[in-house]
């Protein structure tokens, strides 16, 4: 009998960051996606669970600011596409210079309403940046679940999508009404569309779990390629 995914959703941090917690159904054997903010959030919905390690989709700061509590109570490893090697060291140093996080789109009107939740403080711990890799088409097992890794660059450069039982857990590379933010220095958007065009290529019914947001499925959101061609975003 073939295994059944069950996906938990927690949302935490300023920007509503889903972190997903991925298991067998009957299984203990857990994967834990984008441990963003709120270790202790993210620590109580494993309970119960052995958790095998912390994957990444990418290595902005709403998405690995729980890292070092989190594999620390655990003792996981941290797993990366080694593309994104780049991307956590440029979010450090461009708030150490601004004060805060970049927070995208989303920055003017957080600053705006709330400041401290996105002020960088030097004296939080943080992650060190250390991770194993894994590769494009590269197999995990968490238990009787064979969770394949799909390389989607664009929103950085070391994208990861996660491939499991009829769910894709696409990190900020493609959501309800398009793909994720690009923009220089470190994004691109032809890239981004070529990782969306593979996505999209699934079966219909397959569901689309990004790293903010509701859920959606690649039926719903196929037929919207090519306006996100046309707008350029």
């Amino acid at each position: 009998m073939t295994a059944r995914a069950v996906l938990r959703r927690v949302v935490v941090g300023v920007l509503g960051t889903n972190c997903w917690i991925l298991h067998a159904h009957g299984d203990r054997r857990a994967l834990i996606v984008d441990p963003g903010d709120e270790p202790g959030s993210v620590l109580d919905a494993v309970a119960g669970l052995d958790v095998v390690a912390v994957l990444l989709t990418h290595a902005h700061f709403d998405h690995v600011l729980a890292v070092p509590e989190v594999v620390e109570e655990l003792g996981v490893p941290v797993l990366a596409h080694p593309a994104d090697q780049p991307v956590w060291p440029h979010e450090i140093a461009t708030a150490r210079r601004a004060g805060h996080w970049d927070a995208g789109t989303a920055t003017a009107d957080l600053l705006a309403r709330d400041p401290a939740r996105l002020a960088f403080s030097a004296d939080v711990r943080l992650w060190d940046g250390v991770s194993v890799p894994i590769l494009d088409g590269q197999i995990l097992h968490v238990g009787p679940l064979a969770v394949r890794a799909l390389h989607t660059p664009g929103h950085t450069p070391g994208g990861l999508t996660v491939a499991v039982d009829g769910h894709l857990l696409t990190g900020d590379t493609l959501f309800p009404g398009g793909p994720g933010l690009t923009g220089p220095p470190l994004s691109d958007f032809p890239v981004i569309i070529r990782s969306v065009r593979r996505l999209l290529a699934y079966p219909g019914a397959t569901g689309i779990h990004p790293g903010h947001g509701r859920s959606t499925t690649v039926a719903a959101e196929l037929p919207h390629l090519d306006e996100w061609i046309a707008r350029g975003w």
